[in-house]
């Protein structure tokens, strides 16, 4: 198998949150800016393959297609692994669908031989079944400061306390926190 790591990026609410309670999650641009672009473009150049449920993939693609730019480059260039039960078609590509088993499809895109990590994009529900089954390597977390109350985590639902090493750690000028954390194993 290769070195290939499962990288899940995600921005959190204070109180630990995705999204809404309804899915939404416009209250997190506001603490975009230039110093956390920098952050993310990192990511997305050390990507091999930008993995994401259906509805992310269905929100970022029209999104991601009629931009310019590096990052739109870069999550337009790149290969999507799309994880879906129902999508037939995939046409913001290139991209493949995976629509089985979930930990053996993620081990399969790690034993390629392909370069660059497994950047885990999306919604609250995928990131939540990634981490029940521990395949996450590595969360790179931006908190906002802001507390909505209610909404939907990539933590919820855990069968026990899943325990973190912070490995690298940045503070924007919008007052985010940005944070690379790996599971103690």
């Amino acid at each position: 198998m290769s070195d290939r790591k499962v990288v899940l990026k995600m921005v959190l609410s204070l109180d630990g949150f995705a999204t809404s309670p309804d899915g939404t999650h416009e209250w997190m641009f506001e603490w975009f800016g230039d110093d956390s672009g920098e952050w993310n473009r990192r990511a997305l150049e050390e990507a091999g393959v930008h993995a994401m449920g259906r509805r992310s993939y269905e929100i970022m693609g029209p999104y991601w297609a009629a931009s310019h730019g590096p990052i739109a480059t870069a999550m337009n260039e790149k290969p999507k692994a799309v994880f879906s039960r129902t999508l037939e078609k995939a046409e913001w590509g290139p991209a493949e669908i995976f629509g089985g088993d979930l930990a053996a499809e993620i081990a399969d895109l790690k034993a390629r031989d392909d370069e660059g990590t497994v950047l885990v994009h999306g919604g609250p529900d995928f990131g939540k079944s990634l981490t029940r089954l521990g395949l996450v390597d590595e969360y790179q977390l931006t908190t906002v400061p802001i507390a909505i109350g209610a909404g939907r985590s990539p933590f919820a639902e855990l069968g026990e306390h899943l325990k973190l090493h912070v490995v690298e750690e940045e503070r924007f000028r919008s007052g985010a926190l940005a944070q690379i954390l790996v599971p103690k194993r």
